[in-house]
């Protein structure tokens, strides 16, 4: 016959579970308390962090507190940068020249409108105009994507520059629209 018998020194799992079972020491149990003895939690140290108010990560709350003070970086243009999302593809390296895909360092930055500070409305009408078609209705969001560079860093940071000439464009535009307006109003009175 072709089955292959265990060599007899080899061991059946449950042999090695016995092993293990006897071998475990029954006075390493950390809840164990022994006759005469304080009982010493095993989470002391962890408790004693919560009472010197220091978290698990180590820090202590006069350090959250200073990061909680910390202000949020915004774009020249308003946008608060995290209110960006960018997303990127990676592919696999190839075998043989160019050795990378060619949508490899296209960036899509996505940024909902709401995070866009307009103040007026005439504002937010000719930015709608400006983007176009980028712009998704239903969903509220601003898509835009770069692979003009050769590095995805180039091209998010031709995406960001890009956003911010766009809503400093529409807010320039939005003004002239309204003096203009105004100069008519002016002009017929």
């Amino acid at each position: 016959s072709n089955k292959s018998v265990p060599p007899k020194n080899s061991l059946s799992y449950t042999s090695l579970r016995n092993k293990i079972t006897e071998a475990t020491d029954l006075s390493d149990d950390p809840f164990e308390v022994r006759p005469g003895e304080q009982y010493v939690s095993p989470y002391a140290a962890f408790f004693a962090n919560i009472e010197a108010g220091r978290t698990t990560l180590g820090t202590t709350r006069e350090m959250e507190d200073f990061t909680a003070q910390i202000q949020e970086q915004h774009l020249e243009c308003g946008i608060p940068e995290s209110a960006l999302r960018f997303q990127t593809t990676s592919y696999g390296r190839y075998q043989l020249p160019p050795y990378v895909a060619p949508a490899e360092h296209r960036v899509v930055v996505k940024v909902p409108i709401e995070a866009i500070p307009f103040e007026s409305e005439m504002e937010k009408e000719v930015f709608l105009e400006i983007v176009g078609s980028r712009y998704n209705k239903e969903k509220g969001v601003l898509q835009m994507s770069s692979e003009k560079f050769a590095s995805r860093i180039e091209n998010k940071r031709h995406l960001v520059g890009m956003i911010e000439r766009i809503v400093s464009s529409a807010k320039r535009l939005a003004k002239e629209f309204a003096a203009e307006d105004q100069n008519v109003m002016e002009s017929t009175n």
